[in-house]
């Protein structure tokens, strides 16, 4: 009965355990190769990488579990600490809900073409991301922006217990997503809506309304971790974000929530973040060039949505 009991459970989270083994090994790996991996400055390191990303990966987890995409999260990063290295001179810290109000804006038009609409979510959200694009692209000119405002720069680079302050709020962020998607009506009907929309529907969940719900959480959380980014780094430019795309979504597939929706959830995509944000930083302390960090990364989202493939139940690919 126990090992039938533990098989299920394996069974049922295998991307978990998978990804909590590829983890301990790539770590313990960068650790022997290099002893500066886990020394408290490399630490540090880890820990700014991983911190921005955790949050933006949150907002991107919810729209996966509801089986549908965002592939403008990237840009609204952008969007957002361009506004924040654009306006802080004018506005002080006033630019922050200005940043936040467009983002949310951003995704509130992303849910809207996608559940009132009826465009795909990856066509509306790759459709958006490339007006968001000009859009960073007109304001900025091109060129790179610093930002000298030490209040606003402390929000992310103040040390706590030894730690960056920009990890503590990746932290609260990602254990607020926990407790919307596990402990509140609004997640459970994300899981409802990723598992059959049609089902909720029947069932008197408002699809569309929670649909446009997600893609706004999404924007406002991919708007937020722009401004966390731009008041880590004090500067970016247009290319900010480049190449960002293919690790972010292999890190929420590798945490174990699957494309087609319905399973998973931010409480695992922390695995996912840490696979893919230290692998990246053990392999740039190591030389290893940025082409060979995109093939792995790749590599791990298209292994992840093997293991996390439900064929039982996934009568599209979508």
């Amino acid at each position: 009965m126990a090992t039938s009991t533990l098989s299920k459970w394996f069974q049922g989270n295998v991307s978990m355990v998978t990804s909590v083994i590829a983890a301990i090994a790539i770590i313990g790996t960068f650790q022997i190769i290099n002893p500066f991996f886990l020394s408290p400055p490399g630490r540090v390191t880890l820990v700014y990488a991983m911190s921005y990303f955790l949050i933006v990966a949150c907002g991107l987890t919810l729209v996966i579990m509801i089986g549908s995409f965002d592939f403008s999260v990237v840009s609204m990063l952008k969007l957002a600490a361009l506004i924040c290295a654009l306006y802080i001179d004018d506005l002080g810290l006033l630019v922050i809900p200005l940043a936040l109000i467009v983002s949310t804006g951003m995704g509130f038009i992303n849910g809207l073409l996608f559940a009132k609409f009826k465009v795909p979510s990856f066509l509306a959200t790759l459709g958006l991301s490339v007006v968001i694009d000009g859009i960073a692209l007109y304001l900025s000119r091109g060129f790179l922006h610093i930002i000298s405002n030490r209040a606003f720069r402390s929000i992310s680079v103040t040390f706590i217990a030894g730690l960056p302050s920009i990890f503590y709020w990746a932290l609260a962020i990602w254990g607020i997503c926990i407790f919307i998607a596990l402990a509140t009506p609004f997640g459970r009907h994300m899981y409802a809506i990723g598992g059959n929309p049609t089902a909720a529907s029947l069932c008197g969940i408002n699809v569309v309304k929670k649909r446009i719900y997600v893609f706004m959480l999404s924007g406002f959380l991919a708007g937020l971790a722009g401004i966390l980014y731009m008041a880590q780094f004090g500067g970016g430019s247009i290319e900010m974000g480049a190449d960002m795309s293919i690790p972010l979504f292999a890190s929420v597939i590798a945490g174990g929530t699957s494309l087609a929706g319905g399973t998973g959830g931010p409480q695992r995509t922390i695995l996912g973040v840490i696979l893919i944000t230290w692998t990246q930083a053990g392999m740039s302390m190591n030389a290893i060039g940025h082409d060979i960090q995109l093939v792995v990364f790749a590599l791990i989202a298209i292994g992840m949505s093997i293991l996390t493939a439900n064929r039982k139940t996934l009568s599209i690919v979508k």
